[in-house]
């Protein structure tokens, strides 16, 4: 269903300098993927051409942000393909976009460069509105981690789970400031669809049970962890990002969509957990494979209705081009 959208949306964005004046471009999309999409318009790229830059941007930023927090990229290949290759590469062009860009951004907040991060942020943010969120994580650099704190964080949202079960709208009154408030269409728009949306889309039971899953072992073996090493603290925070998801806000489709910011860093966890528990290291690497491979299948079938078990490349349709004919 998003493929014809932003391939329309695509080939209707004027080309620069024709796109800054506003009356000519669509103004319910956030203003800089609209001039990112007008730049490779404008170069004579065609939309599978957009496409494929796209993702090799996506991919690119997975191996540079992530090769400073783990060396066992073979279990960040197989999370990513479970967790983010559809959604992020196929799917979502905007948000996959910001998602890119915070896992470049990570390191900036491990290093306090406060200032590098806001900027950083901010213009993600003009790309998916989404990413406002991102404002929120870099105080968390400076709140210290020990076992007893996240036993509590645990202990505090867990309960929190039967609120977003039971669908109660606890964004409601922000949904509401936001429709109220609007800087622009695009966020009217968004506020509407995903703060008035009947039909959610809350985050599945058996997700929620392999972050929990994964979080147990996680606080098992907490003591092995050096939380006072900076790479190591930021890293859990980000895993720790997805507990609130997971439990007060799982019903909140505008929030469930956040979580794949930080999904990536289950790989990174397990990858500690490589480390410290070498002796259960193929264990590990055979149970993951098992789960992604088997979570990789159940989206292929059941996103919508198993229209991905039908997908064909361009690439090798002579059809299409990289550039515009």
């Amino acid at each position: 269903m998003d493929f014809p959208t932003y391939e329309g949306l695509y080939y209707n964005t004027p080309t620069f300098p024709e796109v800054l004046n506003p009356e000519l471009r669509n103004n319910r999309y956030e203003i800089g993927y609209i001039y990112i999409s007008s730049f490779f318009k404008t170069l004579g790229i065609s939309f599978y051409g957009f496409c494929l830059i796209h993702s090799a941007f996506f991919f690119f930023c997975l191996w540079k942000g992530l090769k400073r927090y783990t060396n066992h990229f073979g279990i960040v290949i197989l999370i990513c393909l479970y967790k983010l290759y559809f959604y992020d590469t196929m799917i979502s062009m905007r948000q996959s976009i910001t998602v890119a860009c915070f896992i470049m951004m990570v390191p900036l907040i491990e290093e306090k460069k406060y200032i590098k991060y806001y900027i950083a942020a901010y213009f993600v943010a003009m790309v998916h509105n989404g990413a406002y969120l991102l404002f929120a994580i870099y105080p968390l650099v400076y709140i210290a981690l020990t076992r007893d704190r996240i036993m509590w964080m645990n202990l505090l949202f867990i309960p929190t789970m039967a609120i977003g079960l039971t669908g109660v709208d606890v964004l409601g009154p922000i949904g509401e400031f936001l429709q109220d408030n609007a800087a622009n269409e695009s966020m009217m728009t968004k506020s509407e669809k995903y703060f008035n949306n009947e039909n959610l889309s809350p985050i599945g039971i058996f997700h929620t049970l392999e972050y929990f899953l994964l979080m147990l072992v996680m606080y098992v073996n907490l003591r092995k962890f050096n939380l006072s090493n900076s790479k190591v603290h930021i890293v859990i925070w980000m895993f720790l990002c997805l507990l609130p998801l997971f439990t007060l806000f799982r019903g909140s489709e505008i929030l469930t969509r956040e979580k794949d910011y930080f999904t990536i860093y289950y790989a990174v966890v397990i990858g500690y957990l490589i480390d410290k528990l070498p002796q259960y290291r193929k264990l590990i690497y055979c149970f993951v494979t098992a789960l992604c491979a088997f979570g990789y299948y159940r989206y292929v079938i059941l996103f919508d209705d198993g229209h991905f078990l039908t997908y064909h490349s361009w690439l090798f349709d002579p059809e299409y081009s990289f550039f515009l004919r």
